[in-house]
């Protein structure tokens, strides 16, 4: 059985959310429309503060703990470097053209992916663009890693699977009606998983065959994420909702609205679990942010025994 608790409500932003990051537990830090970067003190309010003001939107944050570094992606698709011991931002790149949407690490490179269609590849230690590689005519929303490969969200209703060691395309497939906008690899399962403009939620099996299509949401979905002990899946929407689903009964979700919970009034942007808390962090359109507490008293049987059924 999942209980969910609403545990506090953060508010300081101006304008719609769309980036959010951890530092460590308890420490978060949000950005969006309104060009600010916040740094969220959960437990204490009255430590939180605005630690940077942008000359654009902010669309992606993403904390490098081994040399303590923030990495921002504008509405433009700059990328600010700040480091966070100097207070000061060290470097600005230029290899995107439009919004920078994710930033993932992979071995030496931190990864992003933008609206202009491009997967793009920094260096962590000389933080210069090392390539840049094509993958779509239309925006990319979303990238997963696992091992060497990613799979990538793109507008054009596909999901690219990229050998990064190679940056060769290996595979593309028609996820979703119009865009797919989130995919992510199963963390224990050889499974993935998607959300697209068409609000379903798909999953895929080992030769990204269709294993089951869902349609979860009334909207576009925008994100998904497993939480840290791999037994529950969050989706956020358009719609305004979010949804929890329990691994072994994937087709029946506990739904966060503000009828039922006091939840988002506007679009869901962003989710992510606190991995020490084991809480969901939601923000959205309507300017905030949200911590709810999430139990799963049932013990999961496998995605994959669930999908092979």
């Amino acid at each position: 059985m999942i209980t969910i608790n609403k545990k506090k409500e953060l508010l300081g932003h101006k304008a719609g959310i769309y980036a959010m990051c951890a530092e460590m537990e308890g420490i978060i830090y949000s950005g969006g429309v309104d060009k600010h970067v916040i740094r969220w003190d959960i437990q204490n309010d009255e430590n939180s503060k605005i630690v940077i003001k942008s000359t654009e939107a902010i669309y992606s944050l993403y904390y490098y703990k081994d040399k303590n570094l923030m990495f921002i992606g504008t509405s433009s698709g700059k990328m600010h470097i700040l480091d966070l011991f100097e207070k000061k931002e060290i470097k600005l790149l230029k290899s995107h053209t439009d919004k920078i949407f994710e930033f993932k690490v992979f071995a030496s490179f931190i990864l992003s992916v933008s609206a202009d269609g491009h997967l793009g590849f920094t260096d962590l230690e000389t933080l210069k663009t090392a390539y840049i590689l094509k993958v779509s005519d239309q925006k990319i929303r979303s990238i997963d890693i696992k091992g060497n490969l990613a799979v990538i969200a793109c507008g054009d209703s596909s999901i690219k699977v990229i050998d990064l060691s190679s940056r060769k395309e290996l595979h593309s497939f028609v996820a979703h009606e119009k865009a797919t906008n989130v995919v992510k690899f199963h963390p224990t399962e050889n499974i993935l998983l998607s959300g697209g403009w068409d609000a379903h939620l798909k999953l895929w099996d080992s030769n990204y065959e269709l294993i089951k299509s869902i349609p979860a949401h009334n909207y576009a979905i925008y994100s998904l994420e497993f939480s840290p002990d791999k037994t529950l899946l969050a989706s956020g929407s358009r719609d305004k909702s979010i949804k929890i689903w329990d691994v072994s009964s994937i087709e029946f979700p506990k739904s966060i609205t503000y009828e039922n919970l006091k939840g988002h009034q506007f679009s869901v942007n962003r989710l992510f679990w606190d991995e020490l808390s084991g809480d969901l962090v939601s923000a959205g359109d309507d300017k905030k942010i949200m911590v709810w507490e999430i139990k799963n008293s049932k013990a999961p049987k496998s995605l994959g025994a669930l999908v092979s059924d």
